[in-house]
């Protein structure tokens, strides 16, 4: 399998910085302060070419430089909730920075956890980012499951996530991430509970 690794300098912070250091002052000594754009790595391949598993990846046909998409795998003790989930509030405050400097690392997971303080909502699930930066464990927050969503997982004990879908931010486009959501099937918690 031919794969190619490319490194792609996210033009996007760098328009992302201009615009930011264009408002208050406030908001310039706070951009000053955050590290320089980083490069996200990604494969390209071709239609033929195996698609390889917990990576990211693009498709050399398709012609959104920015959309990547990454074959997760989980073991049979859990099953798919929602395999296309957008992550809401992803682009708001630092969350798409976070997911920049994470999501590339071979260790990059999401997992999900659940808010029940929030003031908006009781039901709220954060979507968490964790990977090994630096030398260090960092975990930071990438957004939240949709309102509609956590209020359909309410009642669900065991939950988890995979990454799926992102759109980088790059020169003005649309970014996003959407995540593959897991639960504990019943079959599952019946076999745990019989081994006790």
């Amino acid at each position: 399998m031919e794969v190619l690794i490319i490194l792609i300098v996210l033009i996007g912070f760098i328009v992302l910085f201009v615009k930011m250091m264009s408002k208050s002052s406030s908001q310039k000594r706070a951009t000053k302060e955050q590290p320089p754009g980083k490069h996200f790595t990604f494969l390209v391949c071709d239609d033929t070419e195996d698609i390889p598993t917990n990576k990211w990846y693009r498709l050399k046909r398709w012609s959104r430089p920015n959309f990547l998409k990454m074959e997760s795998e989980w073991t049979e003790d859990w099953k798919p909730f929602s395999i296309e989930e957008e992550v809401a509030g992803f682009t708001r405050g630092k969350r798409q920075d976070n997911f920049v400097l994470m999501g590339d690392q071979p260790d990059f997971r999401v997992f999900l956890r659940r808010e029940r303080d929030n003031p908006v909502d009781p039901n709220a699930i954060k979507v968490m980012g964790s990977a090994t930066v630096g030398g260090k464990r960092t975990t930071r927050q990438l957004g939240y499951l949709s309102k509609e969503t956590a209020a359909l997982l309410k009642d669900e004990e065991e939950l988890d996530a995979r990454p799926r879908i992102t759109e980088l931010p790059y020169e003005d486009r649309y970014s996003g991430l959407s995540i593959t959501v897991l639960v504990r099937p019943q079959s599952y918690k019946k076999k745990m509970k019989k081994a006790q």
